[in-house]
């Protein structure tokens, strides 16, 4: 008989994964899928040999758990002054107040405490700036490094995993909806996974994928 899920997650990125410890921690049936592989299988051809992209599929660079920023230096800015709309859908407090949280999660995974872009004299920055007609904000800025943004991923993973049903190597076909709800999703290995709710969250990779 399939398993029926509160809730099927398309996408092991940071979206993905972030709805995944919220949904598991409460209490809810979480299938999380991605049609790349686990961090540590994750291994680009070109970085071990000099060459040209040997056009992988999926690329493993941008597809797996952790999504594409699983091999960057993972920088994350905690701050509403740049970047995105959060505090005009929300309110500055309550922005801010999200960011802090997400930031402490990324703590209790194992990332770095230090932070940069706070203190330290930036008038000088700042009068250059403007006689630019530019304006300069300074923020705080955690800054993981490589090695700490695929540890604190994989630790990310080794925590869900007895949790949630992680599904990787696997893409959806299809979405199945009766009388304009969600019911099940179809994958290219001919299954049918019975969800309450679906969140898709393929990235940029996958945006564009179009579902009958």
């Amino acid at each position: 008989m399939a398993k029926n899920y509160d809730v099927a997650i398309v996408g092991a990125g940071p979206a993905g994964i972030f709805a995944s410890l919220e949904l598991c921690n409460a209490g809810l049936d979480v299938l999380l899928l991605d049609k790349g592989k686990e961090i540590d299988a994750r291994v680009c051809p070109v970085q071990s040999r000099s060459g040209s992209c040997a056009l992988c599929s999926p690329c493993h660079l941008v597809s797996g758990f952790g999504g594409a920023g699983a091999f960057s230096d993972g920088k994350l800015t905690l701050s509403t002054q740049v970047g995105g709309r959060l505090k005009e859908v929300v309110g500055f407090d309550q922005a801010q107040a999200l960011i802090d949280y997400v930031d402490s999660i990324y703590l209790k995974f194992g990332a770095p405490r230090r932070v940069y872009g706070i203190g330290g004299n930036t008038a000088e920055l700042e009068r250059e700036a403007a006689s630019a007609g530019l304006t300069l904000i300074p923020v705080k800025l955690r800054h993981l490094g490589t090695e700490f943004c695929h540890e604190t991923l994989k630790a990310m993973q080794n925590y869900l995993s007895p949790k949630l049903d992680i599904r990787l190597g696997i893409t959806i076909e299809n979405i199945v909806v009766e009388d304009g709800t969600v019911k099940a999703i179809e994958t290219s290995h001919g299954e049918n996974l019975n969800c309450h709710y679906l969140i898709f969250s393929p990235g940029e990779r996958g945006s564009g994928m179009a579902v009958q």
